[in-house]
């Protein structure tokens, strides 16, 4: 986190672990902000702080990974607090 003194909910590094009969996908980084940002520009010190302090994409949220990690492990359900819907990029 470039900007971990702004204790901030958005943004969060998160590693996901399972096995592989959950199917998650292993051996990659998923970034949400990169569809909606292209690419980062540390030289923008004010830009980047914005993007660390509040969320890019208004989708990526959270409760979309726990959702995806409660189906993952066969719990029926099709929603988690505010979740939208599952992350497939993480699953096989």
């Amino acid at each position: 986190m470039a900007y971990g003194h702004s204790h901030c909910n958005a943004n969060l590094p998160l590693i996901l672990a399972g096995g592989k009969s959950l199917g998650v996908k292993h051996g990659q980084h998923v970034d949400f902000n990169l569809p909606k940002i292209g690419q980062y520009d540390m030289s923008d010190a004010k830009g980047h702080y914005n993007i660390c302090s509040r969320p890019v994409d208004s989708d990526a949220r959270l409760s979309n990974l726990l959702l995806t990690m409660l189906q993952r492990a066969d719990v029926e359900t099709d929603r988690f607090y505010d979740s939208l819907l599952t992350i497939s990029d993480v699953v096989v």
